[in-house]
């Protein structure tokens, strides 16, 4: 019996070792595809590196950029404040010294022709009453 065994484990052996085979042809495909995409996969990473190179040279130029932005925009800032400061010293004293305006010149008074005629609406009872009451330069004309 133990001769029996002995062809049939050989058989066995002869079948596993032929999923060995089997097994190490699919893996040396594997392999050989993985090395032909390793060439791939190679390029890709170089893409990468220089696109990874480029966002690190924006990201510099754009950092420079917003400091000068944000210096300019610190110096706009302080001169703002300064004018404030320098409107608000103005204001405060105007408010303290009260201006008055400079005196008019008044114009010298000018002669008006007048027409001496009575009214005709007048009556004489009244021309006497309103002949008392208007002064006496206004009757006259300013004459004397």
């Amino acid at each position: 019996m133990t001769d029996l065994y002995i062809p049939i484990a050989q058989v066995m052996l002869a079948v596993a070792m032929l999923g060995v085979a089997v097994l190490c042809i699919r893996l040396d495909r594997k392999i050989t595809a993985l090395r032909e995409g390793k060439d791939g996969v190679a390029a890709a990473a170089a893409e990468l590196a220089l696109a990874v190179g480029r966002a690190e040279a924006s990201v510099a130029a754009l950092k420079s950029v917003s400091q000068a932005a944000g210096e300019d925009l610190q110096r706009s800032i302080e001169e703002a404040r300064a004018s404030a400061e320098a409107l608000t010293f103005l204001v405060t004293t105007a408010r303290a010294v009260e201006v008055k305006p400079a005196p008019v010149a008044e114009p010298a008074p000018t002669r008006q022709s007048r027409d001496l005629r009575w009214d005709e609406e007048e009556l004489e009872d009244d021309f006497r009453l309103a002949r008392r009451a208007r002064p006496l330069t206004e009757t006259w004309g300013g004459l004397r």
